[in-house]
């Protein structure tokens, strides 16, 4: 048996972008043309619209517009303590290596801290997870975000990083994946005493991740409703408390295509665990896409009675008519769960989805007439 490593695939990040990749561009040591620093711009910033960043796209955790908002008014923090490509070393005018790096020079592999700096608040957020060797085996055995996520070089930059297939990580920015059978082998339960029916059977049908995530150790977003705010003006948000169960879905977990590719049966798909968000917005109209938004500020200057809530009927007659069309959405959102993998001992066991105790699969949504091994 191999020696045991990360089965880890990336946590997605989001990032505000200022360049824009060109097919003919070599690869340069440089973060700015990386997957983390080069995510595109949109055509009406002056970008080249390659579908590839957060600039043209809406941020559904924030129900922010960049091309509709620019820069968040009244946001002191540096843009760049977060987004790499716009963190710049005044000596240099580049991206400032101590984002990642120990020292100026780049020299140095970043710390699990420095990885979590930026990750750690979407990835609780989107999936429960926490970055830290209480709840992580493989961080517990010594193990680094780097040895997963290896530096690779394709042809926009050598500072591209191994990812893994995560549904909310759409971006076509670099090559280079990895998944669990990348450090463990196919067929790894061989010294259980289930071992070949988990091989033959559950491995082709069920992502390592399913069970080896466990329950999740933090908080999750469950719903976040933007026409509903409190007294303090934040969107009312509901969440799940640690130890939350995630839901489980068919995902083919590969190239992905119009999203979400979920309810597949074939050969291909598996079943992967999802924390499932449900959220809720308001569109200009209802027939333009889903991130034409009302931004935020208006949606609030809509709320006549001033109860915390506008409703279609206000926002639809917010200054005289301006929104008149206005549509409330509510879409559920999809986001992988690949991270704080738990020790054997702790990860969902037979008895867990199978049986009459069995608490962990819904056995019905997943397409089956009940527990197929009772």
């Amino acid at each position: 048996m191999k020696t045991v490593k990360p089965s880890v695939i990336l946590l997605s990040m989001v990032s505000l972008a200022l360049f824009c990749y060109l097919p003919s561009a070599q690869a340069k040591d440089v973060v700015e043309s990386s997957y983390h620093g080069q995510l595109g711009r949109c055509p009406a910033l002056g970008g080249c619209g390659k579908g590839l960043g957060m600039l043209e796209k809406w941020d559904a955790f924030n129900n922010f517009s960049f091309e509709k908002q620019g820069r968040i008014k009244g946001f002191n923090k540096q843009c760049g303590e977060c987004h790499t490509s716009s963190y710049r070393d005044p000596a240099t005018g580049k991206t400032d290596c101590l984002l990642c790096h120990k020292t100026r020079d780049g020299k140095g592999k970043p710390t699990v801290a420095q990885c979590a700096k930026c990750h750690q608040r979407y990835a609780m957020l989107k999936r429960g997870d926490m970055v830290d060797e209480e709840h992580d085996i493989h961080l517990a055995v010594g193990m680094r975000c780097h040895d997963c996520h290896e530096r690779l070089t394709d042809a926009r930059s050598d500072h591209q990083f191994a990812k893994g297939y995560a549904i909310d990580t759409t971006e076509d920015t670099m090559e280079g994946t990895l998944s669990c059978t990348k450090c463990h082998e196919e067929k790894p339960h061989s010294r259980l005493d289930e071992g070949d029916i988990l091989d033959s059977e559950h491995v082709t049908r069920i992502a390592c991740v399913t069970c080896h995530t466990g329950r999740r150790p933090g908080k999750a977003i469950k719903s976040r409703t933007w026409n509903k705010f409190t007294e303090d003006g934040k969107p009312v948000t509901q969440m799940r408390n640690p130890e939350w169960i995630p839901k489980h879905k068919w995902y083919i977990g590969k190239k992905i295509g119009p999203l979400p590719i979920l309810g597949a049966t074939d050969l291909i798909a598996k079943i992967y665990p999802f924390n499932v968000i449900a959220f809720t917005w308001f569109i200009e109209k209802p027939d333009t896409s889903l991130d034409d938004v009302v931004i935020v500020p208006e949606v609030r200057a809509a709320d006549a009675n001033k109860d915390g809530e506008t409703t279609i009927e206000e926002m639809r007659k917010y200054e005289k008519g301006k929104y008149e069309e206005a549509t409330l959405v509510t879409k559920e959102f999809n986001f992988s769960i690949t991270h704080s993998i738990v020790p054997i001992e702790q990860a969902f066991s037979c008895k867990d989805c199978h049986g009459k105790t069995a608490y962990v699969l819904n056995w019905k949504e997943l397409g089956y007439d009940g527990d197929p091994y009772y």
